[in-house]
């Protein structure tokens, strides 16, 4: 079997692991692994899908899987920084390896990579608004990462913000391992941590550096420096706008002192006046030129804008709302119609090539017409391929959010739970392995592909025969 993958084309095997994936993600949780470790056999790409693995699929390699599956899964894993950061802290040489060969990696997790091995290459091109957003994460390992990092040029207010937050997390310790290893000093900010680290006693000399680059007099300088006569008030406001987006440490009490003094540009005191954190008394002084006057009362606090929120989709009702059943097409309108139709009948995707064909909305609407039940269903659906592709690709939060009288999901649970029977008793590699070069073209039912495979291969009983021989050692007894 190790070679029956060897004879397809790349188009026939990214429909073949297309299946195999969605008939994963029907079998049971804890059997899941040892199906996906007897198609990797076979197919040493099979993660390799054009798209991400289902959730189902993913979550079991995490958990449950080998060392080989989850390097499998290293390999192919597309931009996905959650699942990459959970592969990268299992500490695995092999998925490590794999992680580094694998072109769709995020910065996140290459920076990791390059910090756990500075000596290792990793294939990933550069980006260097991922490279700023590591240095800003406030994640101290990710922010050491993208400090040893040689490429790009940040400013320094960014870099500062990284090496805050490495002393942050780790103290001096930390600051001179990751000083030690950095390429060069070329960054004035980096020269500065060096110079401090050199010292007996770093710390005054390294609060000195950070506020060098991220306290208030940095920031009046930069506001200064972008006040330009030569150009336009909207140039100004645009250049004293990115001066702000950077992680200065703004004292709002030499702001004030400055705007007394004369030495704010009345453009930087417009752009700071507007920021939601700017206290009340400030913004008298920053609009006027003058201190607030006794008695007057001060305006009222900028509102603060709303949190960018993640988009989810609309919360849906715990019981969603009734909807009549469709048209039951060439199933008719009784039991003994459809039972025949389904017997003599292929069931297609869609009616798209063949007008007259048996759709699966078809078979949604027969069950929930209450013609035949879902268990019947399961059993005469022809091809399997089709059945257990159509209801695996959507397991999960497709199928468990619709409601109970849906066919769909009535197909759902009745498919899991015919192969949870059938593979209760253990199934064997060889058995999962039979199903690469059957379930794509398959023309019979589920329950007839599960008979032949049982056929094929018996050297490990299935649930049926396990139930029965325990019933007949129970009646004996009895």
């Amino acid at each position: 079997m190790a070679g029956a993958a060897d004879g397809l084309s790349q188009s026939e095997r990214q429909t073949v692991r297309f299946h195999l994936g969605c008939l994963a993600a029907l079998i049971p949780y804890h059997q899941r692994p040892a199906a996906l470790e007897a198609w990797l056999d076979i197919d040493r790409a099979l993660f390799h899908l054009g798209f991400h693995a289902s959730a189902p699929v993913t979550d079991t390699v995490l958990r449950l899987g080998s060392t080989r599956l989850r390097a499998a899964l290293a390999g192919a894993v597309g931009d996905q920084a959650a699942v990459q950061r959970t592969l990268i802290a299992l500490d695995l040489p092999e998925v490590d390896a794999a992680l580094r060969d694998n072109h769709q990696l995020g910065y996140e997790a290459s920076c990791l990579l390059r910090l756990r091995n500075p000596a290792a290459t990793v294939g990933r091109g550069y980006r260097p608004d991922h490279h700023r957003r590591a240095l800003l994460s406030g994640d101290p390992d990710l922010a050491a990462a993208a400090l040893v990092d040689p490429r790009g040029e940040h400013p320094s207010t960014t870099r500062a913000l990284a090496w805050a937050t490495v002393r942050a997390h780790g103290g001096t310790a930390r600051v001179r391992e990751v000083a030690a290893a950095l390429p060069g000093h070329e960054d004035p900010t980096d020269a500065d941590i060096a110079l401090a680290c050199a010292e007996a006693d770093p710390e005054p000399f390294l609060d000195t550096a950070v506020e060098r680059r991220l306290g208030t007099g940095a920031l009046l300088r930069a506001l200064r420096a972008a006040h330009r006569e030569d150009q336009e008030p909207w140039q100004v406001r645009r250049a004293m706008g990115r001066v702000l987006e950077e992680p200065y440490r703004l004292d709002w009490a030499l702001i004030a002192a400055a705007r007394l003094g004369r030495r704010l540009p009345r453009t930087a005191a417009d752009v700071l006046v507007r920021r939601p954190d700017c206290p009340p008394e400030v913004a008298v002084v920053l609009r006027t030129g003058q201190p607030a006057r006794p008695g007057r009362e001060l305006p009222p606090p900028a509102p603060e804008p709303a949190a960018r929120q993640p988009w989810r989709p609309p919360s849906s009702t715990w019981v969603p709302e009734w909807r009549p059943p469709g048209d039951t097409g060439p199933l008719g309108g009784s039991a003994e119609a459809a039972r025949h139709a389904l017997r003599t009948m292929t069931v297609a995707y869609d009616a798209g090539k063949d007008p007259g064909a048996v759709t699966l909305a078809h078979l949604h609407a027969v069950i929930e017409r209450g013609q035949l039940s879902a268990f019947e269903v399961v059993s005469l659906v022809r091809p399997a391929g089709l059945l257990t592709s159509w209801v695996g690709q959507g397991s999960g939060c497709a199928d468990v959010s619709r409601a109970a009288w849906s066919g769909r999901a009535a197909l759902h649970v009745e498919t899991a739970a015919l192969l949870a029977r059938w593979a209760g008793g253990g199934v064997s590699a060889e058995r999962w392995a039979a199903f690469h070069p059957l379930l794509r073209h398959y023309q019979g039912s589920l329950p007839e592909l599960l008979a032949e495979v049982s056929a094929a291969h018996p050297g490990v009983p299935d649930a049926r025969d396990l139930r029965d021989t325990r019933d007949t050692r129970d009646g004996l007894t009895a």
